[in-house]
């Protein structure tokens, strides 16, 4: 007897939760994956099914460029369809008409992440969050030989009225040019091997660049190298580094902790070996 008004009492309570439990698994089994990622910015690139980099339009190797047709390489864009793919979706490239605008993109909701070669600057950092640098670069001047003596500090040098130094159209290579030379005057070029045949025939006394596009450069055109030199200032870091909206804390937890994965599993030094012809340190 006791037995069966046990029965009888647990009966109802097996009664109320069996459709439940069928109801339940019927909306698990049509639930999206995207369901099971509590932090808004990861949801969002999940249920869109895509990962939208922003970047320059330009060519910047080894960073980005066209190997034909349309197709796009390079170790940013390595990196891109890397992280879309660990994130489980398709990469899509936005493309912008200058670093500035790879920045806008983000800042506005018009693109996921920025991987542009980007530099972290104070400016950008009041509208977007960077994550941790991927690359270590070192503001680099190349200088017409002629134009500015071996023997003397090249900064202090061209920092002179009348001294002219190029630094490349919409990228932060401006801003540190007018900050480090504000007596000489800074020419923006949208163009980057046309500014190197000015400082080559002497029409500018030196380009500022950072030291992988100098590397790159210098590799590509040895004939140029009676002409030009180049000074690597070691001291003054130029720290690369992806950029999101200020309010995708989650996915900037997550490409910080891809970063130090990638290093960890030695694939980042492995990426830049692939890429650049001379060492650039990887922080």
């Amino acid at each position: 007897m006791r037995g069966l008004l046990a029965a009888v009492l647990l009966l109802p309570v097996v009664l109320a939760a069996g459709p439940g439990s069928a109801a339940s698994a019927a909306e698990e089994a049509a639930a999206s994956p995207c369901d099971y990622l509590p932090p808004p910015d990861l949801k969002r690139i999940c249920a869109s099914g895509r990962l939208v980099v922003a970047r320059y339009e330009g060519e910047r190797p080894p960073f980005f460029s066209q190997a034909g047709g349309n197709e796009w390489v390079g170790f940013d864009v390595d990196l891109a369809r890397d992280i879309a793919a660990r994130l489980g979706v398709a990469y899509e490239a936005r493309l912008a008409e200058s670093f500035d605008e790879v920045v806008d993109l983000v800042a506005q909701r018009q693109a996921d992440v920025g991987i542009s070669k980007l530099s972290i600057t104070l400016e950008r950092s009041q509208r977007v969050r960077f994550s941790k640098p991927y690359m270590t670069v070192y503001q680099t001047l190349l200088i017409n030989r002629l134009a500015a003596p071996k023997q003397q500090d090249p900064f202090a040098f061209l920092d002179r009225p009348g001294a002219r130094v190029g630094a490349l159209e919409g990228s932060s290579y401006v801003g540190y040019a007018e900050s480090e030379f504000p007596a000489a005057e800074v020419v923006p070029y949208a163009d980057f091997d046309g500014m190197m045949r000015q400082v080559a025939e002497g029409g500018l006394d030196a380009a500022f660049v950072d030291s992988a596009r100098a590397n790159t450069w210098r590799q590509t055109n040895p004939e140029r190298l009676i002409q030009v030199r180049a000074f690597v200032a070691r001291d003054r870091k130029d720290l690369l580094a992806f950029a999101v909206n200020w309010q995708d804390t989650h996915l900037l937890a997550w490409l910080d902790l891809y970063l130090d994965s990638i290093r960890g599993d030695g694939s980042a030094q492995r990426l830049y070996r692939s890429w650049f012809l001379e060492a650039v340190r990887g922080d």
